[in-house]
This record gives structure tokens, sequence and C-alpha cells, in this order.
């Protein structure tokens, strides 16, 4: 899984000693809409010639300004009629190639709009690339500086900060997405983000940024930055104000972590905010206007600025125009500053006008949340008022679109995230009502539909395959389900057991909360990772070993032989190498037991059973260099040969080497098929519905290869296996850390095994002979643990971790 880095000469960092391979594309995490599947990315297109950060041979004719502001012109009405009706991801599909008819270049001017326009379409559109939204979005900033045009250059450089900082603020590894090889520059490895100071020396430095020495979420910050300096002087209350909430987002992600200036963040964020106050209400009165405002004064109440005067003040000036659009808002705000001040009376009269008013609305999406709000100004009511908040929720949620087209945070932030939160801590909150079993299944059920909508927002909805889901009660003897769930200042730990074989129910159980916050547990999560991924670093071994006491020490008693534990993780823990962890006897886990990884029970399919059966492969590999829009992939030196591997152990299949669309596509449609093996650069980020595989000169989109499967699927069963060798998750971006999940969903597969980081070919051959020798006969949770410790207990290189623990198993274990 691709990180975000920048400079694919540099691919290879960090490599391993042997062959170093598996480097993913560069500068590519998209973050925005589109499932449905089409063609491969193009040639070059005119933006590609025209809006390139350093100057190329020019075609020997070019469009004329008139024609490139007119195309600009109706792409900007597109994209504005798209983010009304949610259809973002149709914006690749608007005209932007038109004739070239002038011998001379068009104006800066003219230059400027199109590019800002072409940059958003690739920004959203389904087949876009984010190299080629920042290219567009940068010179599109350029250009518009140079030409005088302070709106313009404002807008792209909002639009590029949108590129690569989520609205999580993602704080994660600062500088280091993608350092483990993924065509990241040594400067990309390690620059640290850019200080939260909006004005115009970020503008400054956007303007002579160099794409190769820094990483693709230091020129979101810096563009983030510029936008934010350049709106408030120009007064433009709008892009103040979303630039300032995600900036003040991301100075309160980087305040939780450890050797941060805490309260220099939080009170940078406080200024970023107020800053924009004074443009967002010179806005037009307004349902905009208000959300806006709103926003703002929320976020500096959540950083501890109190019921502040400007804030009061702000608050009464939209309550002075107020209207029945805005009058959930204000009622709401006015109840928030009633809790700031200490006044539990207002603060319930408030937010009972709130919920009153919000209740009208078509789509009523503030509901929730207002009632946790009620819940904090009522604590003695606080059960009854969470249970409203969760049961608003599971009412609304087919009607919420994944994104807010206003400010583009996705809706499960947004609205979503913290009632499920709150209703798993009510269930979970007393300690002796929380060990009755309906208690801990309603907890269980709250987290798997917790899970279930936050997969549906990385992906879509419409991303993700009917299946029939695996259930609770078909969990056999031995097989354990865990819920680890990652708290702001807690872990709980929820599992169900299997039945005892003679028609059981499942065993539901809670135990003691552990106090140890996310953030450490984020913190563990990162040392291991970066550490098993570089050569010859063994400070992986500590923080293996507390995450080890952490998740599985409560439950170690009930693993053993035979035992399998499936684990449906959350946050950072998507992207740990679960085998890896060490007891208290030095064992790693896996040498205790099987493990599968989950993204949600839902889409967990039952297996099937394969013995007797004749085992039939398709290899898919591709060793050749490749330069595509989308970004650079080195050579991948060693996927021929894993290939052959693959398919020697087959009774039935095909060979495809430096593979095209067109032959998969073949290979699928050839007959039954029970393993889709493919050895090429793999790019499966979070937050995005454009994950891809590269094939030779063309990248076939995951929802292509769903396509593809399932109409193979008409002829037989169902794919048994993807496996995916050459992906890697993005290292301390939980978002990015969605991408395996994401693949094993997406693709319509029983499972998947995929690659944590980059593995060099000689290991990642040997663990695939070991495990195509045991899979034909045995479960698949058995055939990667036989691989994994033929591997350990082989001695030699291959028993380092950081090749046997790189590979997990998502979806069915038998």
């Amino acid at each position: 899984m691709n990180g975000a880095g920048v400079d694919g000469a540099a691919a290879g960092a960090g490599a391993r000693p042997r062959a170093p391979r598996r480097a993913a594309a560069s500068f590519v995490v998209s973050l925005f809409l589109g499932c449905a599947a089409g063609p491969a990315w193009a040639a070059p297109s005119l933006a590609d010639r025209l809006c390139a950060v350093e100057p190329q041979t020019g075609p020997a004719t070019y469009p004329t300004d008139a024609a490139l502001r007119s195309a600009a012109a109706a792409a900007e009405n597109g994209l504005a009629e798209l983010r009304a009706r949610g259809e973002g991801s149709a914006a690749d599909r608007l005209a932007l190639e038109i004739p070239e008819e002038a011998a001379t270049r068009p104006t800066d001017a003219a230059l400027a709009e199109y590019c800002a326009a072409a940059g958003e379409a690739m920004r959203l559109g389904a087949h876009g690339s984010q190299i080629q939204a920042v290219t567009y979005l940068l010179v599109a900033n350029r250009l518009a500086s140079a030409a005088g045009l302070d709106a313009l250059a404002t807008r792209s450089a909002y639009r590029l900060g949108l590129v690569g900082v989520s609205e999580s603020g993602s704080a994660g590894t600062r500088g280091r997405r993608g350092a483990r090889g993924a065509a990241a520059s040594p400067a990309a490895d390690i620059a640290p983000d850019p200080p939260i100071a909006p004005g115009e020396p970020a503008c400054a430095d956007l303007a002579g940024l160099r794409l190769d020495a820094v990483s693709v979420r230091y020129v979101s910050l810096l563009a983030l930055e510029c936008a934010a300096g350049r709106s408030r002087r120009s007064g433009d209350g709008r892009i103040a104000a979303l630039s300032a909430l995600r900036l003040s987002l991301v100075a309160s992600a980087l305040a939780e972590e450890p050797g941060q200036d805490r309260e220099s963040l939080r009170t940078a964020g406080r200024e970023l905010l107020t800053g924009a106050l004074a443009p967002a209400l010179a806005l037009a009165p307004g349902e905009e206007r208000a959300v806006l405002v709103g926003r703002l004064v929320e976020a500096e109440l959540e950083m501890g600025a109190g019921a502040a005067p400007l804030l009061v003040d702000a608050v009464g000036r939209l309550r002075a125009e107020s209207s029945p659009e805005t009058d959930a808002v204000v009622a709401a705000l006015e109840g928030r500053l009633a809790l700031a001040r200490g006044d539990p009376e207002q603060a319930r009269e408030r937010l009972r006008l709130a919920i009153l008013a919000e209740s009208r609305r078509p789509v009523p999406a503030r509901l929730p949340n207002y009632y946790l709000l009620l819940a904090r100004a009522e604590p003695v009511r606080r059960a009854a008022h969470v249970e409203a908040a969760y049961s608003a929720l599971d009412n609304l949620r087919p009607l919420l679109p994944r994104f807010d087209p206003l400010t583009e945070e996705t809706s499960f932030g947004l609205y979503m995230h913290d009632v499920f939160i709150a209703a798993v801590e009510e269930e979970l909150g007393d300690g002796a009502l929380a060990a009755e079993p309906l208690r801990i299944r309603r907890a269980q059920e709250i987290v798997e539909a917790y899970r279930q909508a936050e997969l549906q927002s990385a992906f879509g909805s419409e991303c993700l395959p009917p299946r029939g889901a695996a259930r609770l009660e078909d969990l056999r003897p031995g097989e354990i389900l865990l819920y680890p769930l990652l708290l702001p200042n807690r872990i709980e730990l929820l599992y169900v057991a299997g039945g005892d074989g003679s028609g059981g129910a499942p065993t539901y159980r809670r135990l003691p909360p552990i106090m140890t916050g996310r953030g450490e547990v984020d913190r563990l999560v990162e040392a291991v990772v970066l550490a098993m991924s570089e050569s010859g670093n063994t400070d992986w071994r500590a923080p293996a070993r507390r995450l080890y006491d952490l998740l599985i020490a409560p439950i170690a008693d009930r693993l053993g032989p035979g035992s399998t534990l499936a684990i449906v993780p959350d946050g950072a823990l998507r992207a740990l190498p679960f085998a890896a962890l060490v007891a208290p006897d030095g064992r790693f886990l896996v040498q205790q037991t099987r493990l599968s990884l989950i993204p949600a029970l839902a889409y967990a399919q039952p297996s099937g059973d394969r013995r007797g059966h004749d085992l039939r492969i398709v290899a898919a590999s591709l060793q050749r260099q490749m330069t595509l829009p989308v970004g650079f992939f080195p050579e991948l030196e060693g996927t021929a040969e894993e290939a052959r591997v693959a398919v020697g152990f087959a009774q039935g299949g095909r060979l495809l080497p430096d593979f095209t669309r067109a032959d998969l596509q073949s290979a699928l449609d050839g007959g039954r098929i029970d393993i889709l093996h493919l050895a090429t650069h793999a790019v499966f980020n979070g937050r995005s519905d454009r994950a891809f595989i590269v094939a030779n000169g063309e990248v076939v989109r995951l929802s292509e290869l769903r396509e593809m499967i399932d109409r193979s699927r008409l002829r037989g069963e169902p794919l048994d296996l993807i496996v995916l060798s050459a992906c890697e998750t993005a290292v301390g971006d939980e978002e990015s850390s969605m991408g395996l999940a994401g693949a094993a969903v997406q693709a319509g597969a029983r499972s998947v095994i995929g690659s944590l980081w980059q593995v060099d070919d000689v290991g990642t051959a040997e663990l695939m002979r070991q495990f195509y020798r045991r899979y034909a006969e045995g479960g698949r949770a058995e055939a990667l643990r036989g691989a994994q410790l033929a591997l350990l207990d082989g001695g030699g290189p291959n028993a380092d971790p950081a090749v046997w623990a790189a590979f997990a198993l998502l979806g069915a274990w038998r």
C-alpha cells in the first residue's frame, strides 16, 4: 500500500539488503468519490502538457485564451453541480480536451483558470490521480499569483490543500508516509510538517516548492496555510473558514502527540479559528454562513476557548438573522456556549429547541450529535439521550451522503463516529451491568455496525459487493472473534468464542478495561511497523511485547493447538503485524494460534471446502518499470519467478508475465479459478475508491477487477483467494491502513493475503512456496501460519519477522 512519497528516482530507500523491490507509485493517495469502472489512464492529456511544473517543449499549437477560459468555466459549473448532487466522481468526464488552434502560448491568466479546473477534476474524479491534481493545482496557483489573480490563487491553494490532508488531521508519522520504499525521496522521508502559521510566507514557500523534495502532506499543509492567510486578507470568508477548520484539526491532532507543545498548538489552532470568524460573518446571511460560523465556534470551544466574548458575539449575530434553515444550528451553538459557561439549565433548554428544529428538516443530519450534547447537559438522563442519538443515527445512515458538500469531510467523521463511541461506552460503562451477556452482545452489535459504517464511508456502499456474511452462530470450537476497541482513555476488548460443537450458542465476553489510550497504541503500532520494515532494526521487539500484553494476554489462555483468532481491528491496528507480537516466553503469536483479520463480520464470507479439489491459479506478474500519468513505478525484480512458484502448485492455471488488462480478463473468463495471484505494484489507499493495480502500460482499477471476478463467478464457485504480494500499508496513516481492508472487501474474493510493507524477492518467493504447498489441503489461516513458521524455524535471513510477518490474511480463515 503506497504512502505519499514524491520522487520516483529515489525508490527503494529503506529497502532490505537483498534485491529491493515492492516500491509503489510516487505521490499517489486519492481521496474522493467513485466506484464505477472505466478505461485506463490514457496518454498525456492537454492538461499534462499545459500544466506541467517544469517547462517542457510545448505543442506546435495551443488552445486560444478564449477556448481555455470557456472550458474552465464550463468545468467549474459542472464541478459545482456534481458537488451539490454528491457525484464528484463524475468530475473526470468533464470536457477538458479542447482544440489547439493558436500558434502562441496562452496567457498566464487563461492557463491558471484552465489548470485550476483541470486540477479540481483530477482531485475529485473517479479516474483522476493525485500526482496530476497536485501538479495542475500548484501550477494554477503560481500562474494566478503571477497574473495578479488573488481570488483564483487562493482557491487553487485551498484545493491543493485538500489533496493530502484528511479531515481527521492525520498526525501519524509526520513526513514519513511511504518511507519504506514507496518511491519517496530522502527529503520527503524526514521533512517535518511546516509550522501552522497562515500568511504570505507560506505562499512564498509554495511558489518555490520542489515536488521532489517534500511529501504530499507537506505540500497540502503549506497550501492550506497560504489559502488561510490570503483569504483572510482578501475577505474571502468561505475559504478563510474552511482552511482554518482544516488546519485547526491538524493542530489538534498534533497536540495529542508526545513531545509536542500541546498548549502552543492549541493556541495556534484557536488563533486560526478566531482569524477566520470576521470574514465568515461577513458572508451573506443564510445556511452556509451559519454552518461555517457555527463550525468555527464549535472548534474553538473544543480547543478550550471557553465562552469568550468574541464567540458569544458571533452567535448573537447569527441569532439576530436567524431563519427556519438556521434555527437548529443557532440554538445548538447557544446550548454549547451555555455548557461552556457552566449553565446546564440554559443548555438543556436551547438544545431541546435545537433538536426540535433539526427534526423538522428533510434530512436531520445533526440530530444525533444534538442528542449527545443534551446528554452532556443532562447527565442523569445520559443513557436515554445516547440511546436516542443512536436510534436517530440508525434511521439516518442510509440518507447521509458520504461527504459533506460544503467542507468535504466524511459524514462518518462529522455525524457518526462520536455517536458510535458514546453508544458503546454507554453499554460498557457500568462494570457490573456490562458483564451481562445481553449487554456484551449489544455492544458487539454496535461495534460491528461501527466497523461497517467506517468501511462504507471509506469506500462507498456501492463499492462493497453484497455477499453471504459469516454469522457468529457459525463459529466453531476453538475459533475466537476479537473486537479491540481503542477509546481515547482506554482499550476495551470484546470477544465471541465458538460453541462447544454440540449446537451450543457462542459465548460473549467483555474483558476488564485496560487504561491505555488510543494515542499510546497508535505510537506502539507505528514503532513496530517502522522498525520491522527497516533493515537490521530490532527496535520492534519491545513495542511488540507491550502490544501483546495489551491486546492478547487477556485471552492467551484460550489460545493453543487448533485455535483460530480472528481480529476485527480498530484504527492503527489494521497495519499491525499481529503474527509478530511477542509473548512473555519470547514466542510469537503465530506460534500460538492461527490468525486472520476481518474488516467487519458482515464482509467475511463463509469459506468453502477445498479438500480433494483441483487447485486452479492465475498468476499475473509485472517486472518492467512503468511510467504512467498516475506515477512512476520502478522495476520489480523477481515477480515473474514468484508467479511461476504459485502456478507450479496448481493442477490447472495460467501464468501471465508482464500482463495487461486484456490478459487478466481472458484468464478469468477461461473457467473456474480458485486463486488470483498478483505480483505487481498495488496502490490501495484509505478514503479512496480509486485503488488500482499496475499492469503493462496501464492500470486496472479494483472496481474493474471486481467486475471481471463477478463475471467469472457466473461460471463457477466464488474466487477463493486473492494474493497481493506487492502492496504496502502506509505506516502512521490510519486512512491508508484502510486500504488492504478495502481491497479484501471490494475485490469480491472470500479472502485476501496482502503485504504490510515491502519484502525482498527471496523471502517473498519462499513464503509463497511454503504457503501454496499447504493451501490445497488446509485452511487459509493454517496454510499462512505454516508458511510463516517454516521461515521462522528455517533460520537465516528469512527467519526475521520483517520477512514472514509482513503478510496478513483478511477475510475467511478456514
